[in-house]
């Protein structure tokens, strides 16, 4: 397996500072400086700072880059903080939420808009996420300043769990849609043809084994009567 190809100096520097100049106006907005004012952020002035920290860290630690990883650890922890501190503040701050948005699934497609706990539960449950995986992140740094495992071992451990069950509402989700769309789908079959759907490459498949043949054999008939 070949290893990941990493930025030349020169190509994280241009990257990086396209982010950094990203965000910078939204930063400055807060404050009432540049091209864009506080009546451009859609909440209080610092949630534009935040926003633009976000870009602004990112693109540091894009340029910090392996050369300090360090720097880049610190700089990609402020800007995952960024995102916890967004995320928190829509679903958990004070005040009314609007939010606009689409469903898509495979039997249903849906744009609306959306307003109070239709806004803030989706937000909340990325938050949760964010924050999730800022903890690790943080367990993580802290062990290895103070010289890696097995010290925090059970912390770091405890992190994981919070992921795990962080993302695993979106797993039961996607499971029951997968779910839900095999089953429609072999209604659908039924309906229009009368038969299950079959897969037979999968049949040929296990009859060339033998299984079929194994599973489906029919007990001798019973001599004794």
């Amino acid at each position: 397996m070949n290893p990941p190809q990493q930025l030349t100096p020169r190509a994280a520097l241009l990257v990086g500072l396209v982010f950094v100049a990203s965000g910078m106006f939204p930063m400055l907005a807060a404050f009432d400086i540049g091209p864009l004012s506080q009546e451009d952020i859609n909440g209080p002035p610092w949630l534009g700072f935040v926003a633009g920290g976000v870009f602004t860290a990112a693109g540091l630690a894009v340029m910090a880059g392996p050369r300090s990883s360090l720097a880049a650890s610190l700089f990609g922890l402020l800007s995952l903080a960024g995102l916890a501190m967004l995320g928190n503040w829509i679903a958990f701050g004070a005040g009314e939420r609007a939010c606009s948005g689409s469903i898509s699934l495979p039997w249903l497609w849906s744009e609306s808009d959306f307003s109070g706990l239709g806004c803030r539960i989706p937000f909340g449950l990325g938050a949760l996420i964010t924050d999730a995986f800022l903890c690790y992140m943080m367990v993580s740094m802290l062990q290895k300043a103070l010289g890696g495992p097995p010290r925090l071992a059970r912390l770091l451990k405890a992190s994981e769990w919070l992921i795990a069950a962080s993302i695993a509402p979106f797993i039961l989700l996607l499971a029951i849609i997968g779910i839900g769309s095999a089953a429609a789908g072999a209604v659908k079959t039924r309906w229009t043809t009368g038969a299950w759907p079959r897969n037979e490459e999968f049949i040929a498949r296990q009859r060339a084994k033998g299984l079929l043949g194994r599973f489906g054999r029919k007990p001798p008939p019973d001599k004794t009567n």
